[in-house]
């Protein structure tokens, strides 16, 4: 809890009265990007009730002694406006989640030129409060219980088409008689409509770093799910187990024993627990809490071998169309265009406004790295059941590997009839299975010779069947000229992720035909530059 006597600054003042005197601040609680939180009191029945108030940090300001919310800068009028219409929604999403462990909102209004909620009060205490009271990290015997009721409350979120998206310890209630209560749905979107189609949303998305996975974290919301909540609760999980902050995805995909690392005192089933749902690739995670349940009720085992792929009812709908063949180098994109002077000075040219006239904008990289993105990036768009297929390979690389031999190879040739041609031989350094001709599958090295334009490359990823294939979001190209490409691939395409320029201008974005698709490009200094 916060020290009163300092109120940080914008806060309203203890006493302060809010809808006609139905409410009465009584203490200031937390604050997050988007909202102040304080405990105090309904008159009418004398008692004590949680109220959230819009006020987004940077954006709106309150002068001392004042209740009145006033917004900075004329421009960022638009933007609360925006975020006023979220915060209704988000109660009235809480509004209908009527389950004992989950805060529920009885009471929405406007005031002091913002919107408040009320909630129920929770006598009790966060988890990441508990922590810091303690210093001490919690036995497995004490997190279980927490577990089941939290697993609950997802089940009910998740059923609704909601995922919460900041599941963590400071988001766990747990009051005076060890009744777990999820709060702070601020981040949480409702990815689908009524008759369960998916609905898009262009709006930024907060994460906690360490307890969001891969897909949350480069805004890939497609890819959300009860797979991504799940991840954080493993994370959490963790963290209540070690007092140790979660590793980033990219650690455990790099070495996952070593970045889980668990007490010995906490048994090996709960340990495969949290190895299953930490999983980088969200497609080898459990898909729906289900899944989880069934996992703590069976005899102890491998969770992957034990709870098989399968496609959540709650999975989001990809869009599909078709794939490329891989044999056009450069495809689609015509906003670029070589100079004729100087081969290494180009422009990126918009396409014509309304009046037929093209504005030049300055590069920011060379034709070169736009044929490397070509080459790469056709094939983003496969239809589901690929995308499902590939996974399946994933999921299955245990029980091959347990039926095959595998050897270590360094530097060993490899060669593919498929994907693009710059990516067809290559020399590997990983696995393989001990048979001849096999392909590699599972985590590797490639290095990839130069090619016409394109410069030599090393690749660091996972493969399906000697291609390119990595859905963790970690896997990277570094070009020999300096350019680096980081997140996913298709059957040896670029897929969605971040391509950077030697000069460190980039394009953040997904891939199509060849050419950045959608998404935006910036500037060396990180600067917005623009968007297609």
């Amino acid at each position: 809890m916060t020290d009163n006597t300092n109120p940080r600054e914008g806060l309203l003042a203890i006493g302060t009265m809010l809808a006609n005197g139905k409410y009465r601040i009584e203490k200031y609680l937390a604050s997050g990007g988007f909202g102040n939180t304080y405990m105090a009191t309904d008159t009418a029945f004398d008692e004590k009730v949680a109220i959230k108030e819009l006020f987004i940090k940077g954006v709106c300001g309150r002068m001392h002694n004042a209740t009145d919310v006033s917004i900075s800068l004329t421009e960022n009028q638009r933007t609360f406006n925006a975020q006023r219409e979220k915060f209704r929604k988000e109660a009235r999403r809480l509004r209908k989640l009527d389950h004992k462990h989950i805060v529920r909102v009885y009471d929405l209004f406007d005031e002091n030129g913002t919107t408040y909620y009320v909630m129920n009060f929770i006598e009790g205490e966060s988890l990441s409060n508990r922590l810091k009271r303690t210093h001490q990290p919690m036995t497995e015997a004490e997190i279980m219980p927490i577990l089941s009721q939290t697993l609950d409350a997802l089940e009910t979120v998740h059923n609704e088409g909601i995922w919460h998206l900041d599941l963590k310890p400071a988001n766990i209630m747990v009051d005076d008689k060890d009744n777990v209560q999820l709060i702070d749905f601020g981040a949480s979107k409702q990815l689908r409509n009524a008759e369960g189609n998916s609905l898009s949303t262009s709006s930024v998305l907060a994460c906690t770093s360490g307890y969001a996975p891969s897909e949350q974290m480069e805004q890939n919301i497609e890819k959300f799910g009860p797979w991504t909540d799940l991840y954080s609760l493993g994370a959490t999980l963790y963290h209540l187990l070690t007092l140790q902050q979660p590793p980033s995805p990219s650690d455990i995909d790099e070495d996952a024993a070593e970045a889980l690392k668990l007490p010995t005192t906490v048994s090996k089933k709960t340990a495969e627990l949290i190895m299953w749902l930490m999983k980088p690739n969200r497609k080898m995670r459990p898909q729906c809490v289900a899944d989880v349940k069934q996992f703590l009720t069976e005899t102890p085992t491998k969770p992957q071998t034990k709870v098989p792929f399968q496609k959540s009812k709650q999975s989001a709908t990809n869009t599909t169309t078709d794939e490329g063949d891989g044999d056009t180098i450069l495809k689609g994109d015509k906003n670029f265009k070589a100079t004729t002077q100087d081969p290494t000075n180009h422009t990126r040219e918009p396409s014509p406004n309304k009046n037929g006239k093209s504005n030049k904008v300055p590069v920011i990289g060379g034709v070169l790295a736009i044929v490397i993105i070509a080459a790469f990036g056709y094939g983003m768009w496969h239809n589901q059941t690929e995308a499902n297929d590939v996974s399946m390979a994933a999921v299955d690389s245990d029980s091959v590997a347990a039926e095959v031999p595998e050897k270590s190879v360094t530097n060993l040739m490899v060669s593919v009839k498929s994907g693009p041609k710059n990516m067809r031989n290559y020399a590997f350094t990983g696995s393989i299975a001990d048979t001849i001709g096999a392909l590699p599958q599972g985590q590797g090295t490639a290095k990839f010779e130069k090619y016409g334009s394109i410069p030599a490359a090393t690749y660091t990823g996972y493969f399906t069947d000697g291609l390119c294939d990595d859905q963790t979001g970690n896997a990277t190209l570094k070009f020999d000229n300096g350019d680096v490409y980081k997140g996913t691939f298709i059957k040896g395409y670029y897929d969605q992720g971040i391509y950077t320029l030697k000069d460190g201008s980039c394009f953040k974005g997904t891939f199509k035909e060849g050419s950045p698709y959608k998404g935006k490009w910036y500037n060396p200094d990180g600067s917005f530059s623009e968007e297609i």
